[in-house]
């Protein structure tokens, strides 16, 4: 009476952690890959193998996430991948080569692997046992706004260069630990 559940709270900051990884990471790589193109004359190819490898990274690293989850609590994996991701933004704003590229794109699908969906999931069903299927849609509205915000990230990439907005970007990720 006269407050609102705790879990609610988790609720809000779950979807917008999602929110934040969509609009930095996952749907910005559209964005950063015109620009890359542009700056260093990379193909198609070569820009979609590290996002098809991000792929293949979350498939093979989702079992082990689980484990890390039961083990270690889903506040500290959470917070380990979103420093792993914050990392790799601000290290991707220096990559001066493909070969640089893959390896900053990885550090950055790990973090957003462990940070991500199957963390704030993990964290949510243990608050609800009642609302649980409502707050877990709720939250995933956090990945959809940040798609809607790509407006912004390209905005930023424009006006300021894509090196200052990966390495603005791992600040604000940090910033979201």
């Amino acid at each position: 009476r006269g407050h609102v559940f705790y879990g609610w709270w988790m609720v809000a900051i779950g979807a917008a952690i999602q929110a934040v990884i969509a609009v930095l990471f996952n749907q910005a790589f559209g964005a950063y890959a015109a620009v890359l193109r542009k700056d260093f004359g990379w193909t198609r190819a070569e820009l979609s193998g590290a996002f098809s490898m991000a792929g293949v990274e979350s498939g093979i690293l989702g079992p082990i996430v689980g484990w890390l989850l039961d083990r270690f609590g889903p506040r500290n994996v959470m917070l380990a991948g979103l420093v792993f991701l914050g990392g790799g933004l601000i290290g991707f704003a220096f990559i001066q080569s493909l070969a640089g590229f893959y390896v900053v794109y990885f550090v950055m699908s790990v973090g957003s692997t462990l940070g991500g969906f199957l963390s704030v999931t993990t964290a949510l069903v243990s608050w609800f046992s009642r609302h649980r299927s409502k707050a877990l849609g709720i939250t995933q509205i956090g990945f959809a706004a940040g798609g809607l915000l790509i407006p912004v990230t390209v905005y930023c990439i424009e006006h300021f260069g894509w090196r200052e907005t990966a390495f603005v970007s791992g600040i604000v990720m940090w910033a979201a630990c």
